[in-house]
C-alpha cells in the first residue's frame, strides 16, 4: 500500500519536476554504461564504463551527484526530512548539475583525445548518455529558478486582499460618437 502512495506522488509532481529527476536517473544510469572501448594494444578487445578506467574518479563523482539531485526529491516523497530547504533547492541542483556537465565536458575532451592517440578506441553511448542528462538536468533547474522568480514577482504585484479583476475599458455606446476633444 505505501508504494502506491510513494508512486501516486511521482506522478503528481510538476512536469518540470519529472524531466529534470528523470534526466537525472539517465546520467545516474549511463555513468554504467560503455564509455570507452575498442580494441587496446595487443589486439585485446576492452569495454570500459565510468568507473572503470583512469576515469573512474570523475564518473564517481558524477554518480553521486546525480544520487544528490535525485535524493533531494526522492527523500521528501518516501516521507523523509527534507535535505534542502525548499527555497534553496533549486539553486542547489543548478549548481550539482552544471558542475556534473562541466566534468562530463572535461572527461569528455580527455577521452577525445585518447581516443585521437589509439584510433581503434572509441567513445560509446554511456559518455553520451551522461552528457545529455547533465545538460538537461542543467536547463531544466534553471527553468524551475526563472519559474520561481516569475512567481515571486506575481506575488509582490498581485494584492491578495483585493479580488483579481480584469476590467477593459468601456467602449462608446453605439450610436454615439466619441468625443475626441477631450484627450487632447
Amino acid at each position: 500500500m505505501p508504494s502506491r502512495n510513494i508512486v501516486g506522488r511521482i506522478l503528481a509532481l510538476e512536469l518540470e519536476e519529472k524531466i529534470l529527476n528523470g534526466a537525472a536517473l539517465v546520467a545516474f544510469i549511463s555513468v554504467f554504461l560503455p564509455w570507452v572501448g575498442g580494441e587496446w594494444l595487443g589486439g585485446k578487445t576492452v569495454t570500459f564504463n565510468g568507473l572503470g578506467f583512469f576515469t573512474s574518479f570523475i564518473g564517481l563523482t558524477i554518480l553521486l551527484i546525480m544520487t544528490f539531485i535525485l535524493l533531494i526529491t526522492i527523500i521528501p516523497i518516501t516521507g523523509g526530512p527534507t535535505l534542502i530547504k525548499k527555497k534553496n533547492k533549486d539553486y542547489a541542483r543548478l549548481l550539482a548539475s552544471i558542475l556534473a556537465t562541466v566534468l562530463t565536458i572535461a572527461i569528455w575532451s580527455v577521452l577525445t583525445k585518447f581516443t585521437f592517440e589509439f584510433s581503434r578506441l572509441q567513445i560509446h553511448m554511456g559518455l553520451y548518455g551522461t552528457l545529455m542528462g547533465s545538460i538537461v538536468c542543467s536547463l531544466y533547474s534553471f527553468l524551475k529558478i526563472q519559474d520561481g522568480r516569475k512567481s515571486e514577482v506575481k506575488d509582490i504585484f498581485l494584492h491578495h486582499d483585493q479580488p483579481e479583476t480584469h476590467a477593459s475599458p468601456q467602449a462608446p455606446a453605439q450610436g454615439q460618437p466619441e468625443d475626441h476633444r477631450k484627450y487632447r
